[in-house]
Protein backbone atom coordinates (compact mmCIF):
# COMPACT_ATOMS: atom_id res chain seq x y z
CA UNK A 1 0.00 0.00 0.00
CA UNK A 2 1.68 3.32 -0.82
CA UNK A 3 1.80 6.01 1.63
CA UNK A 4 0.45 8.31 -0.15
CA UNK A 5 -2.88 6.41 0.63
CA UNK A 6 -2.38 7.09 3.94
CA UNK A 7 -2.36 11.36 4.69
CA UNK A 8 -3.20 11.24 8.50
CA UNK A 9 -0.13 9.45 8.96
CA UNK A 10 3.23 11.29 10.23
CA UNK A 11 5.77 11.58 7.56
CA UNK A 12 8.76 9.09 7.44
CA UNK A 13 11.57 9.88 9.87
CA UNK A 14 14.95 10.08 7.63
CA UNK A 15 17.76 7.25 7.93
CA UNK A 16 19.76 9.25 10.42
CA UNK A 17 17.01 9.55 13.10
CA UNK A 18 16.37 5.34 12.70
CA UNK A 19 17.16 4.28 16.28
CA UNK A 20 20.33 2.25 16.90
CA UNK A 21 17.96 -1.12 18.17
CA UNK A 22 16.88 -1.73 14.32
CA UNK A 23 20.49 -1.30 13.01
CA UNK A 24 23.01 -4.63 12.91
CA UNK A 25 26.63 -4.73 12.21
CA UNK A 26 26.81 -1.30 13.26
CA UNK A 27 25.05 -0.16 9.43
CA UNK A 28 21.73 1.30 9.25
CA UNK A 29 19.59 -0.91 7.17
CA UNK A 30 18.74 0.69 3.47
CA UNK A 31 14.32 1.09 3.81
CA UNK A 32 12.10 0.67 1.35
CA UNK A 33 9.58 3.67 0.53
CA UNK A 34 6.59 1.77 2.55
CA UNK A 35 6.67 1.97 5.88
CA UNK A 36 3.60 2.40 8.32
CA UNK A 37 3.23 4.52 10.75
CA UNK A 38 0.24 4.15 13.78
CA UNK A 39 -0.75 7.80 15.37
CA UNK A 40 0.55 6.10 18.76
CA UNK A 41 3.93 6.53 17.26
CA UNK A 42 4.59 2.41 16.44
CA UNK A 43 5.41 1.18 13.28
CA UNK A 44 6.17 -1.13 10.03
CA UNK A 45 8.14 -0.78 7.47
CA UNK A 46 10.13 -3.45 4.85
CA UNK A 47 13.72 -2.84 4.97
CA UNK A 48 16.75 -4.28 3.39
CA UNK A 49 19.15 -6.31 5.36
CA UNK A 50 22.18 -8.17 3.91
CA UNK A 51 20.16 -8.12 0.37
CA UNK A 52 17.30 -9.61 2.36
CA UNK A 53 14.00 -8.47 2.54
CA UNK A 54 12.65 -7.96 6.41
CA UNK A 55 9.70 -7.03 7.60
CA UNK A 56 10.12 -5.29 11.25
CA UNK A 57 7.85 -3.66 14.01
CA UNK A 58 9.19 -1.21 15.90
CA UNK A 59 7.13 0.77 19.49
CA UNK A 60 6.96 4.66 19.38
CA UNK A 61 10.19 4.39 21.09
CA UNK A 62 11.76 3.01 17.86
CA UNK A 63 12.86 -0.24 19.50
CA UNK A 64 12.38 -3.98 17.66
CA UNK A 65 9.23 -5.42 19.02
CA UNK A 66 9.23 -8.45 15.88
CA UNK A 67 11.24 -8.86 12.71
CA UNK A 68 11.20 -11.38 9.95
CA UNK A 69 12.82 -12.20 7.18
CA UNK A 70 11.11 -13.92 4.24
CA UNK A 71 14.04 -15.65 2.98
CA UNK A 72 15.48 -17.19 5.27
CA UNK A 73 11.85 -17.72 6.99
CA UNK A 74 13.44 -16.69 10.95
CA UNK A 75 11.82 -14.19 13.38
CA UNK A 76 12.29 -12.68 16.41
CA UNK A 77 9.95 -11.33 18.59
CA UNK A 78 11.43 -8.80 21.33
CA UNK A 79 9.31 -7.43 24.25
CA UNK A 80 11.36 -5.14 26.22
CA UNK A 81 8.86 -4.29 29.16
CA UNK A 82 7.78 -8.50 29.23
CA UNK A 83 6.05 -11.32 27.01
CA UNK A 84 3.05 -13.61 28.20
CA UNK A 85 2.04 -16.85 26.33
CA UNK A 86 -1.40 -17.68 27.94
CA UNK A 87 -3.90 -19.87 26.10
CA UNK A 88 -6.56 -20.49 28.65
CA UNK A 89 -8.72 -22.39 27.21
CA UNK A 90 -6.15 -25.11 25.27
CA UNK A 91 -2.56 -26.38 24.94
CA UNK A 92 0.95 -24.47 24.36
CA UNK A 93 2.89 -26.23 21.92
CA UNK A 94 6.80 -25.56 20.62
CA UNK A 95 8.12 -27.17 18.32
CA UNK A 96 11.51 -27.24 16.99
CA UNK A 97 13.52 -28.86 14.12
CA UNK A 98 16.53 -27.84 15.55
CA UNK A 99 17.42 -27.02 20.07
CA UNK A 100 14.77 -24.62 22.13
CA UNK A 101 17.25 -22.70 24.43
CA UNK A 102 16.14 -20.97 27.36
CA UNK A 103 18.28 -18.63 29.35
CA UNK A 104 17.00 -16.03 32.06
CA UNK A 105 19.23 -13.54 34.53
CA UNK A 106 16.62 -14.50 36.98
CA UNK A 107 14.64 -17.70 37.98
CA UNK A 108 13.70 -20.14 35.66
CA UNK A 109 10.32 -21.74 37.28
CA UNK A 110 8.21 -24.78 35.94
CA UNK A 111 5.46 -25.57 38.05
CA UNK A 112 1.63 -28.20 37.19
CA UNK A 113 -0.91 -29.35 39.28
CA UNK A 114 -0.15 -32.71 37.74
CA UNK A 115 2.96 -33.00 36.79
CA UNK A 116 6.02 -32.45 34.57
CA UNK A 117 8.25 -34.80 32.45
CA UNK A 118 11.67 -34.12 30.81
CA UNK A 119 12.28 -36.97 28.42
CA UNK A 120 14.99 -37.53 26.32
CA UNK A 121 15.11 -40.00 23.31
CA UNK A 122 17.19 -41.89 20.84
CA UNK A 123 15.81 -44.97 19.06
CA UNK A 124 15.68 -47.78 21.37
CA UNK A 125 17.14 -45.70 24.36
CA UNK A 126 15.46 -43.14 26.62
CA UNK A 127 15.43 -41.72 29.90
CA UNK A 128 12.79 -39.60 31.64
CA UNK A 129 12.26 -37.54 34.81
CA UNK A 130 9.19 -37.28 36.23
CA UNK A 131 7.75 -34.80 38.92
CA UNK A 132 4.40 -35.52 40.52
CA UNK A 133 2.64 -33.72 43.44
CA UNK A 134 3.61 -37.18 45.80
CA UNK A 135 6.91 -38.86 43.50
CA UNK A 136 9.51 -38.36 41.86
CA UNK A 137 10.84 -40.75 39.08
CA UNK A 138 14.07 -40.59 37.70
CA UNK A 139 14.43 -43.72 34.64
CA UNK A 140 17.26 -44.65 32.48
CA UNK A 141 19.73 -46.78 31.50
CA UNK A 142 22.48 -45.16 33.07
CA UNK A 143 22.24 -42.24 36.16
CA UNK A 144 25.22 -40.21 36.97
CA UNK A 145 25.44 -37.61 39.77
CA UNK A 146 29.11 -35.72 40.33
CA UNK A 147 29.51 -33.02 43.51
CA UNK A 148 32.16 -31.54 45.30
CA UNK A 149 29.51 -32.52 48.56
CA UNK A 150 26.08 -33.71 48.74
CA UNK A 151 23.45 -34.72 51.26
CA UNK A 152 20.28 -36.85 50.68
CA UNK A 153 17.54 -37.18 53.51
CA UNK A 154 15.49 -40.09 53.11
CA UNK A 155 13.03 -41.21 56.24
CA UNK A 156 12.78 -44.89 54.77
CA UNK A 157 14.99 -45.92 51.89
CA UNK A 158 15.18 -49.37 50.31
CA UNK A 159 18.04 -50.21 47.38
CA UNK A 160 17.59 -53.18 45.35
CA UNK A 161 19.77 -54.14 42.56
CA UNK A 162 22.22 -57.04 41.19
CA UNK A 163 25.46 -55.65 42.00
CA UNK A 164 26.50 -52.68 44.22
CA UNK A 165 30.09 -51.52 44.18
CA UNK A 166 31.82 -48.73 46.85
CA UNK A 167 35.04 -47.17 46.43
CA UNK A 168 35.80 -44.92 49.42
CA UNK A 169 39.06 -43.42 51.43
CA UNK A 170 36.56 -43.13 54.44
CA UNK A 171 33.36 -44.05 55.73
CA UNK A 172 31.35 -43.05 58.98
CA UNK A 173 28.69 -44.98 59.63
CA UNK A 174 26.23 -44.62 63.29
CA UNK A 175 23.04 -46.81 63.25
CA UNK A 176 21.10 -47.46 66.32
CA UNK A 177 20.68 -51.06 64.78
CA UNK A 178 22.17 -52.95 62.38
CA UNK A 179 21.22 -56.00 60.74
CA UNK A 180 22.87 -58.16 57.71
CA UNK A 181 21.39 -60.71 55.76
CA UNK A 182 23.94 -62.49 53.56
CA UNK A 183 24.85 -65.95 51.96
CA UNK A 184 28.45 -65.60 52.11
CA UNK A 185 30.44 -62.62 53.66
CA UNK A 186 34.35 -61.87 53.00
CA UNK A 187 35.90 -59.40 54.06
CA UNK A 188 39.43 -58.60 54.34
CA UNK A 189 41.75 -56.42 55.85
CA UNK A 190 45.00 -55.16 56.77
CA UNK A 191 43.83 -54.74 60.66
CA UNK A 192 40.55 -55.44 62.38
CA UNK A 193 39.76 -53.77 65.79
CA UNK A 194 36.21 -54.50 67.67
CA UNK A 195 35.08 -52.80 70.56
CA UNK A 196 32.10 -54.05 72.07
CA UNK A 197 30.94 -52.90 75.46
CA UNK A 198 29.03 -55.49 76.55
CA UNK A 199 28.12 -58.71 75.04
CA UNK A 200 29.45 -60.42 71.75
CA UNK A 201 28.01 -63.57 70.76
CA UNK A 202 29.10 -66.29 68.43
CA UNK A 203 26.92 -69.04 66.91
CA UNK A 204 27.37 -71.15 64.31
CA UNK A 205 27.38 -74.39 63.50
CA UNK A 206 32.06 -74.54 63.32
CA UNK A 207 34.65 -72.00 64.46
CA UNK A 208 37.79 -72.12 62.92
CA UNK A 209 40.19 -69.74 63.39
CA UNK A 210 43.47 -69.92 61.04
CA UNK A 211 46.37 -67.76 62.69
CA UNK A 212 50.30 -67.91 61.29
CA UNK A 213 51.88 -66.66 64.33
CA UNK A 214 50.30 -65.85 67.91
CA UNK A 215 46.56 -66.42 69.90
CA UNK A 216 46.38 -64.51 72.74
CA UNK A 217 43.30 -64.90 74.87
CA UNK A 218 43.16 -62.50 77.95
CA UNK A 219 40.65 -62.31 80.59
CA UNK A 220 39.86 -62.14 84.22
CA UNK A 221 38.51 -65.80 84.07
CA UNK A 222 38.33 -68.21 81.02
CA UNK A 223 36.06 -71.33 80.69
CA UNK A 224 36.57 -73.96 78.09
CA UNK A 225 33.09 -76.27 78.16
CA UNK A 226 32.80 -78.81 75.69
CA UNK A 227 30.16 -81.87 75.73
CA UNK A 228 32.89 -84.07 74.59
CA UNK A 229 37.09 -84.45 74.04
CA UNK A 230 39.01 -81.22 74.34
CA UNK A 231 42.65 -81.73 72.76
CA UNK A 232 45.46 -79.49 73.12
CA UNK A 233 48.36 -80.31 70.99
CA UNK A 234 51.91 -78.52 70.78
CA UNK A 235 55.44 -79.28 71.29
CA UNK A 236 55.19 -77.65 74.85
CA UNK A 237 52.00 -76.99 76.84
CA UNK A 238 52.39 -74.65 79.80
CA UNK A 239 49.85 -74.28 82.66
CA UNK A 240 50.05 -71.99 85.39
Amino acid sequence: MPTAALPSLPAEPSPADASPEARRDGAPPEERPLRIVARAGASASIVERDGHEVVAVHDPAGRLLFEYDAETGRGSLVAAGGLSLAAPGGDIDLVAGGAIRCWAAGEIAISSRSGATLGARAGGQGATVRVAPERVTVAGAELAAVAERGEVRIADARYEGRALTAVLERAHTTVGKLESIAGRVIARAEDLFQEVRELHQLRAGRLRALVEDVIELRGREVSVDAREDVSLDGQRINLG
